[in-house]
C-alpha cells in the first residue's frame, strides 16, 4: 500500500506521468526498494524522514540520491524524462517507504514520529500538506501507544503470550468386550499423564504471565519515582551537582544526558514534557525569552569544552545533509568544519527561527530518544 505516493497522485502533484500507469507502478516499485533498504540500514530512517519533510533537499543528499538509485534502477530512463530532480516525488517516496515499515511495527512510528514532532511547526509545506500531515497524525498515535509502557511486554518489545486453553481428549464410544476397556484404560492413564505435564507447563507459563506484570508494574512505578525526585530535586547524579550551578545552554544539556539515563524503555510524549518544565523551573531560565539560531550554535561552538565529554557523548550525530535540532547541537560540539551560515541552513528552516531553551531542551530529549531506539 502506497498512502503518500496515492494521495499525492490523487492531488496531481505528480509531474509527467502522461496517463500511463506502468510509470507510476515504477514509482511504487521503486519505493520497495527503498523500503528493503531501510530494513538493512536502519540508521537511515532519520535521513529518509528528515529530508521528506524538507522542501528544499539538494542532489547530493543521501536520501535524494538512494531515491535517484533505486527509481533509475526499476525505470532506466526515468531521468531522460525527468531531466530535473524531481524533489517532491523523491520526498513523497522516501516518506511512503517510512510509513510501510510503520504501519509492520510501532517502534518505527516511535523513531519518525520522534525525530520530526519539533521540526514540524518551523516546517512549511506546500499542496502535499494535507497528505504528509495524516501520515504524521498516524505516527503520532502509535508512538503514544508504543511508549505506553505496556505491562504485557518483556522489555525487549515483544508480548508475553497469554497461555493457551488445554487441548481436549474425546474418549471412544465404541466399548466392544474387554479388549476395549483395556484399551479405553490405557489412553485414559495416558490422557492423565499428558494433562497433568500440560498442567504444570501452563502453571509455569501463568506464573511468568503474573510475574513479569508485576515485575513491569514496579518498574514503571520506580521510573515514575525517580523522574519525579530528579525533576524536584534539579541534581545532576551524573556530575554530583545542582544544575543551578550551570549557565542555562550548558545545564539543558547535561539534564537530557542525565534523564535518558533513567530511560529503561521508550519515554512516552509526556517525559519531554516534564524536561521541559524542569529547564523551565532552573533560574534565570524565562520560558517566554527565545535564542536566534545563529546565537545558539555560537554558544555551543564556543563553549564545547564546558559540557563534559561523557555527556555530550549521549548525543548521537546523524547524517551531515538534514539535520533534527539534536544534530544541530552535536554538531556546534563535534565539528569544527561548519560556519554558523551553513551550520542553520542544514536544518532547512527559516534562519530567522527563535526557540526558548525549555523547548530546545524538549527537542533534543525527544530526538536522541528515537535515535536511542534505532538497530544498529
Amino acid at each position: 500500500m502506497s498512502r503518500v505516493l496515492d494521495g499525492v497522485n490523487s492531488l496531481g502533484l505528480i509531474e509527467k506521468l502522461d496517463g500511463d500507469d506502468r510509470r507510476f507502478d515504477n514509482m511504487v516499485e521503486a519505493t520497495t526498494l527503498l523500503v528493503e533498504r531501510l530494513k538493512e540500514d536502519e540508521p537511515l530512517l532519520t535521513s529518509f524522514v528528515l529530508t521528506s519533510i524538507n522542501q528544499t533537499p539538494n542532489s547530493d543528499d543521501i536520501a535524494i540520491k538512494i531515491a535517484d538509485e533505486c527509481f533509475t534502477e526499476v525505470w532506466r530512463s526515468a531521468r531522460s524524462i525527468y531531466i530535473d530532480t524531481p524533489f517532491l516525488l523523491y520526498r513523497s517516496m522516501l516518506l511512503d517507504a517510512c510509513q510501510q515499515l510503520a504501519l509492520d511495527n510501532q517502534r518505527y512510528a516511535y523513531i519518525l514520529w520522534n525525530t520530526i514532532a519539533d521540526m514540524l511547526p518551523f516546517k512549511r509545506f506546500a499542496e502535499e500538506k494535507e497528505v504528509f500531515e495524516s501520515i504524521f497524525s498516524q505516527w503520532s498515535k502509535e508512538s503514544e501507544e508504543y511508549s505506553s509502557f505496556d505491562l504485557l511486554e518483556n522489555g525487549k518489545g515483544n508480548k508475553i503470550p497469554f497461555p493457551r486453553k488445554l487441548p481436549t481428549f474425546e474418549l471412544s464410544t465404541e466399548l466392544e468386550g474387554i479388549q476395549d476397556f483395556q484399551t479405553m484404560y490405557t489412553k485414559l492413564s495416558e490422557d492423565f499423564t499428558t494433562r497433568e505435564s500440560l498442567y504444570q507447563s501452563q502453571y509455569q507459563k501463568f506464573e511468568q504471565y503474573r510475574n513479569s506484570i508485576n515485575e513491569n508494574i514496579r518498574s514503571n512505578e520506580n521510573l515514575k519515582l525517580d523522574t519525579i525526585w530528579w525533576s524536584k530535586a534539579l541534581y545532576s547524579p551524573s556530575l554530583n551537582q545542582s544544575y543551578r550551578e550551570f549557565e542555562g545552554k550548558i545545564a539543558l544539556i547535561v539534564m537530557v544526558s542525565d534523564l535518558l539515563s533513567l530511560m529503561e524503555n521508550a519515554p512516552p510524549a509526556s517525559i519531554s514534557y516534564l524536561i521541559f518544565e524542569t529547564v523551565a523551573d532552573l533560574p534565570n531560565i524565562d520560558i517566554e525569552e527565545k535564542f536566534s539560531l545563529e546565537k545558539i550554535w555560537e554558544f555551543y561552538s564556543k563553549n564545547k569544552d564546558s559540557v563534559p565529554k561523557e555527556t555530550i557523548r549521549q548525543l548521537t550525530i546523524g547524517y551531515k545533509d538534514n539535520w533534527s535540532l539534536k544534530d544541530f547541537v552535536s554538531y556546534a560540539f563535534s565539528d569544527d568544519s561548519f560556519d554558523t551560515d551553513t551550520a542553520i541552513s542544514k536544518l532547512s528552516i527559516s534562519k530567522d527561527t527563535e526557540i526558548s531553551l525549555p523547548k530546545l531542551a524538549q527537542a533534543i530529549f525527544r530526538e536522541q530518544s528515537a535515535e536511542n531506539q534505532v538497530e544498529t
